[in-house]
């Protein structure tokens, strides 16, 4: 690992999170040196027992170019995302989504660094989550599996060469409280996702990335403001020959 890569990826990186243990990590925006993220979002209880949950969010995202390690050189991606959850038992949650994506595509020359947007993808997300919780003292840790559809299209609305894809994700993240007040956080985890796409005909359901992810989490007391900030590695493909630096910031209001 390239140690001045790792060294500009925590310079600006945060996760969207709840004022909890949950956090919506960036999205994957390809093989890239690096990349940066910023959202902002609301979560807000929608019953009185405060088990059933909505959190929505925008969030913008920036990557580097080919010749080049600034996250923010060029502008690749807007999101709107929608989510609903239940935490319907002690340890058992489950979650449906909706979400919005807008992705600049980048015909690059990786000589002289030259880009430009060839065109844009549009896509529609749809998501469900199942996650198994635990509590030990100052520690949680939690397993999730997320099955996702994701329809591809144009800007005028004809499909894209991928027109569908089905993807599974599986995490295992844990969070350990820095302080009695549980108002800072140290959260990691490690994300494995396969998927399955339609060009002119299926393709083969395979592994795709690996994401490894570091975050410290502050919510001020009397607040409901939270902010977070990390880094993920993404690790790009089954021999492992790619790899980037994701980089973000965001704050929750709830």
């Amino acid at each position: 690992m390239n140690i001045q890569k790792l060294l500009l990826s925590f310079l600006f990186l945060g996760i969207l999170g709840s004022n909890c243990f949950g956090q919506i990590t960036p999205p994957g925006l390809g093989k890239v040196n690096t990349a940066s993220w910023m959202a902002i979002g609301i979560k807000q209880a929608l019953d009185s027992a405060k088990q059933v949950s909505s959190i929505t969010y925008i969030g913008m995202g920036r990557t580097s170019s080919p010749t080049n390690d600034n996250p923010f050189k060029r502008g690749s991606i807007f999101v709107i995302n929608q989510e609903v959850s239940n935490h319907f038992t002690e340890h058992w949650k489950y979650a449906f989504a909706l979400s919005y994506r807008w992705q600049n595509l980048f015909n690059d020359n990786s000589t002289t660094g030259d880009h430009h947007v060839t065109q844009g993808r549009q896509e529609f997300r749809f998501y469900g989550q199942l996650s198994y919780l635990k509590s030990i003292s100052r520690l949680k840790y939690a397993v999730t599996y997320r099955p996702e559809m994701r329809l591809f299209y144009l800007p005028d609305f004809r499909p894209y060469s991928e027109r569908i894809q089905f993807r599974s994700r599986l995490k295992a993240k844990m969070s350990i409280d820095l302080n009695e007040a549980s108002t800072k956080r140290l959260i990691s985890s490690a994300e494995v996702l396969f998927s399955s796409g339609k060009h002119d005909k299926w393709e083969k359901f395979e592994y795709k990335d690996t994401r490894l992810c570091l975050y410290y989490a502050f919510s001020p007391p009397n607040s409901k403001l939270n902010f977070n900030i990390g880094y993920m590695y993404d690790l790009i493909g089954k021999s492992f020959d790619s790899d980037t630096h994701y980089l973000a910031f965001d704050i929750i209001f709830g």
